[in-house]
């Protein structure tokens, strides 16, 4: 099964496809880019781990093919690529002056509280918390701090379409003590921060964005 991705150098305007959920697909990805950035005089300091997969069923029920469509993309995804960006950022000399380097993961409020229905997502999501923070011990040494962003549920194009019944909409919404879902820039604003320079300090931390639905 394939889960494609796209990895994109913002500032340069490169933009490479590949199934992050394929370790030989990632391997094959990052050269193009290192090739791009080195050609164009650019560094790629900053990784955000943006793609994924959840589905809903009981877990007496959920196959093994099921679960693995959530777990691959959803923690395996950020490994594959995650270690891909440490080879490039690592691969310049010590003696290179380079921004520091950041990676940023999307978790999930369901790394933090079991969801019914949402077994390996719920599994899938807080081990993508605990690989970030093997993540921060082991690279921040090397100038990489490494963080993840837990949201509750964002009102992207698809969470209108998902909580589109205002029945649904209204029993969820009241159980985030905001009493309502997340705007995509406010996670976005999330991002962002631990990206910051002023940021550096921060690494093997989880930022949640939930309103307060997980200190229920």
């Amino acid at each position: 099964m394939a889960y494609a991705g796209r990895l994109a150098i913002i500032s340069g305007g490169l933009a490479v496809e590949c199934d992050i959920a394929s370790d030989p697909s990632v391997r094959d990805a990052f050269p193009r880019i290192e090739q791009y950035v080195k050609e164009n005089g650019l560094f790629p300091s900053i990784l955000i781990n943006a793609a994924g997969y959840v589905s809903v069923s009981p877990l007496a029920e959920t196959t093994a093919e099921e679960a693995t469509k959530n777990i691959v993309p959803n923690l395996l995804g950020p490994m594959f690529v995650g270690q891909a960006f440490h080879r490039l950022y690592t691969s310049y000399p010590s003696t290179q002056e380079k921004p520091p380097g950041r990676i940023v993961s999307i978790s999930s409020q369901a790394a933090h509280v079991a969801l019914d229905g949402h077994g390996p997502y719920c599994a899938s999501k807080a081990g993508l918390n605990a690989l970030t923070r093997t993540m921060a011990l082991e690279w921040s040494p090397l100038g990489i701090t490494c963080n993840t962003v837990s949201p509750t549920v964002v009102l992207t194009e698809l969470g209108k379409k998902a909580w589109a019944d205002p029945v649904k909409r209204q029993a969820m919404e009241s159980q985030i003590p905001t009493g309502r879902f997340a705007l995509p820039e406010e996670i976005a604003g999330a991002v962002e921060f631990l990206c910051r320079d002023e940021s550096g300090m921060i690494s093997g931390e989880d930022l949640r964005v939930d309103g307060g639905y997980t200190q229920r």
